[in-house]
């Protein structure tokens, strides 16, 4: 049916009711078809931006959907506690009743916030944007890295292996880049003494630039560019200008995460020593060179971090490193003759 008729809409006068309205237009045929229910403000804004996401080709799709079920969680928690489905209209309030209904762990806390927070920034919500959280500076104790002695045995081992697998631990435990900044690297990226780094983040990332080691990088990334310029030779027509490719059917192709994954896994085996991926050995690079005594400014701008507690929480200060410090200036102290004689309880005069 295409209109409404008197047996199907009932009025009842006397008590003000109007019967079956909601009812038909909810369910029934308008113009001859089934009206589609809408969407919600939030689940339009989260189509759109997982669709952003993917166009960006910018994240994995596992990580997509890691950010998907996240932000469903978040808004979930928001719902309950009487937050408004807009995710423009999320206020400040919202956020600090979800930040009190997530658990204590403070990178699981982290974890939620920052991904909801950046989706509600996506949306347009301008004034979340003054909500920001102080995280502890403790740092997680279960984070992956090496010590000196392990990186020391992986760089040994990494430099014997194939021209790849040199520049890949470089590029990742001497300068400190991300897997995805060492597929991003272009041949033009590379000078003569530093190498233009184009980060993670939306909109293509955040680029800086990196010193190269003096010597060492001349002579690892020179070793790959000789390899890089042979397989070109071997080519036919215009080619990528990735810095990391391989060679088939007389073209060549830039390398994806895979790849770089299986060079670390060859690495494991040969040198004999387990870690997570690629996150450890730059990890382990600034937290070698922060506990050389580089600054924690300057590591903070080699790892291309905005602030220097993301640089703490990321290098893993811990209980021992404060340990350290406390008896590093100790011993400072005793060689200035300058350290104070701590008395026995037994021997302190009576008050």
């Amino acid at each position: 049916m295409n209109a409404y008729s008197d047996a199907q809409i009932q009025v009842d006068f006397s008590t003000g009711r109007l019967e079956a309205l909601r009812f038909w237009i909810d369910n029934h045929d308008v113009g001859g078809r089934q009206e589609m229910p809408r969407r919600s403000p939030f689940r339009r804004c989260l189509e759109e931006y997982v669709q952003h996401m993917r166009e960006s080709g910018m994240y994995a799709p596992g990580t997509i959907t890691a950010y998907e079920r996240a932000i469903k969680h978040c808004q979930d928690i928001v719902a309950e506690g009487g937050g408004r489905d807009n995710p423009r209209r999320v206020t400040e309030n919202d956020l600090r009743r979800l930040l009190d209904s997530l658990p204590d762990h403070t990178t699981t806390r982290k974890y939620y916030h920052t991904i909801y927070a950046g989706f509600l920034k996506w949306c347009g919500n301008e004034p979340i944007n003054r909500l920001k959280p102080r995280w502890p500076l403790a740092s997680r104790i279960n984070v992956d890295w090496l010590d000196p002695e392990q990186a020391d045995r992986v760089r040994e081992v990494a430099m014997g292996m194939d021209p790849l697998t040199a520049l890949v631990v470089h590029l990742e435990l001497d300068l400190m880049l991300r897997r995805i900044e060492v597929l991003r690297l272009k041949v033009q990226d590379i000078r003569k003494d530093s190498i233009e780094v184009l980060g993670k983040g939306r909109f293509g990332g955040k680029p800086r630039t990196v010193s190269l080691t003096p010597g060492e990088s001349e002579a690892i990334i020179g070793r790959w560019l000789e390899v890089r310029n042979d397989l070109l030779s071997q080519t036919e027509g215009p080619q990528t200008d990735k810095l990391a490719v391989y060679l088939r059917e007389r073209t060549l192709f830039p390398y994806k995460r895979s790849a770089l994954d299986a060079v670390l896994d060859r690495l494991k085996r040969e040198s004999g020593i387990s870690f997570k991926g690629h996150h450890t050995l730059r990890r382990t690079g600034g937290r070698l060179m922060w506990q050389e005594g580089v600054p924690i400014e300057t590591v903070a701008s080699i790892m291309g971090h905005e602030t220097t507690e993301m640089t703490l929480r990321y290098i893993g200060v811990n209980l021992d490193d404060q340990a350290k410090a406390f008896q590093t200036v100790r011993e400072a102290r005793i060689q200035r003759a300058k350290s104070v004689e701590i008395v026995p309880l037994q021997q302190m005069p009576e008050v």
